[in-house]
């Protein structure tokens, strides 16, 4: 694999996380307007952690290539098993920053519903 090759690869992996860094950056400065309140810090919160997974899943998903690029074919197997952990923790880590973000937007539903 040749360094054009690499950067082909990793530029088209960033191109399948760019809509959804996209989508929170958008959501965050949504966010940045809103009223300093519990629901919009836990929001923020969140955003931040489906960020920080998006972004060490396209760390994850790169790493393989660079063993390769660097010719260390014999990690690669150990590799394996190491990345279904590393992505089943970035699941959990999407996973709550899911919960939050509905945790905040009920909240600030409820706190609304209560004004006339």
């Amino acid at each position: 694999m040749d360094n054009t090759q690499l950067l082909t690869t990793l530029l088209v992996s960033i191109g399948y996380r760019l809509p959804v860094l996209i989508a929170l950056g958008v959501a965050l400065v949504l966010l940045g307007g809103a009223p300093k309140a519990v629901a919009r810090t836990a929001a923020l919160w969140a955003l931040s952690l489906l960020m920080a997974a998006t972004l060490l899943g396209g760390v994850l998903s790169v790493l393989p290539l660079l063993m390769i690029a660097a010719g260390s074919f014999d990690r690669i197997g150990a590799l394996n098993t190491m990345l279904g952990a590393a992505h089943f923790a970035l699941s959990l880590l999407e996973a709550a920053g899911f919960v939050l973000l509905a945790w905040a937007l009920v909240r600030a539903l409820r706190g609304n519903a209560t004004r006339p």
